[in-house]
């Protein structure tokens, strides 16, 4: 009887070994991390609303197979974007467009005058517009784009006088991004002054400049908002900046089909919805504002022309440049204006 037993739990040892090689030798589902240039403080806008949410979703998506992760320091500066991801420097990047003005320029149709009624409405509409017309072109070839979106519409901030006019721009010192904003302020006779992001909170508490041209959650981004005591609203937005959202090509070809779909489905136009919560960020400063004892105030019809007056051209530039990299300007604009709606 012993010699039964013993044969019996020697088979059973035997079995369960063998189970266990076997699951061993399984192949073990390998987990792709994308590595995100990170170079925001946790509470900004873009972390908040943007670049958070997709990380959350993308993991959920894919089940955990693949992971974005923020870099513990910047790999590189964000004028660079373009070159960190091409590079693989990082994985993941959210470029300003602006930084690549030779390359990217079809996106710019979202930054016009007057285009932007809000984030939300804007990023789709671009988002749209891209997959419409803009994605034959290939701007951004050499990384793979999975996202577009716009910050919310530019508006005017001073530290003591209210911008009520176009007259009221007459030799007051503002800083501005480069690009449209600061040629429509330049041609207002304002005194545009160009600056990196960090550079905002040193002039403005110090008083270098009078004010300055940025989003509304520019107050709270750059802790600003104790020196600003008027914002003048734009209706459509003194311009804005265009963003693109982009994967190094070698990293998502080394992605499956399917978490690649899988991606996709978090991406594009759930990026371009998800700006809606820079607009409610936005709306928030302009409460904190006047709640701070700030004035808020919406340009008139007179300040909205003499502003068309001044960009007229730049849809004509925009136009040139669309027909010339073959996609049909005239449709283009009209499909992307009429998303706007």
């Amino acid at each position: 009887m012993r010699v039964t037993s013993n044969l019996v739990v020697s088979s059973m040892l035997s079995g369960v070994i063998a189970t266990v090689s076997l699951l061993s030798a399984q192949p073990v589902k390998a987990e792709t991390e994308l590595l995100i240039n990170n170079y925001l403080s946790p509470k900004h806008p873009f972390q908040i609303g943007i670049m958070g949410p997709w990380i959350k979703d993308v993991i959920a998506a894919t089940n955990g197979s693949v992971k974005p992760k923020q870099s513990a320091a910047k790999v590189g500066p964000p004028p660079k974007n373009w070159q960190v991801v091409t590079k693989g420097l990082a994985d993941v990047v959210m470029l300003a467009n602006l930084f690549q003005p030779k390359r990217i320029q079809l996106p710019k149709v979202s930054e016009i005058p007057l285009n932007s009624p809000s984030a939300q409405k804007t990023s789709v509409a671009l988002w749209k517009t891209h997959q419409k017309y803009f994605k034959k072109a290939n701007e951004f070839k050499g990384a793979k784009l999975v996202g577009l979106f716009v910050v919310s519409p530019n508006m005017l901030h001073s530290r003591k006088k209210p911008i009520k006019s176009i007259a009221d721009l007459k030799g007051f010192k503002l800083r501005a991004a480069p690009g449209v904003t600061t040629r429509v302020l330049k041609a207002a006779g304002a005194v545009p002054v160009a600056s990196g992001p960090s550079k905002i909170f040193g002039l403005v508490s110090k008083g270098v400049v009078d004010g300055l041209a940025v989003p509304g959650i520019g107050l709270r981004a750059f802790r600003i908002l104790p020196y600003i005591k008027h914002t003048t609203v734009i209706p459509g937005g003194l311009a804005t900046t265009s963003f693109s959202f982009i994967i190094n090509q070698k990293k998502w070809d080394g992605l499956s089909k399917t978490e690649q779909s899988q991606v996709m489905k978090v991406s594009g136009l759930v990026i371009s919805n998800n700006a809606k919560k820079v607009d409610q960020m936005s709306m928030g400063s302009l409460k904190a504002l006047e709640k701070a004892g700030g004035k808020v105030l919406t340009a008139d019809a007179a300040f909205v022309d003499a502003i068309r007056k001044i960009s007229a051209g730049d849809e004509a530039k925009w136009l040139k440049t669309a027909n010339g990299k073959g996609v049909d300007g005239k449709a283009a604009m009209a499909y992307f204006k009429s998303q706007l709606k």
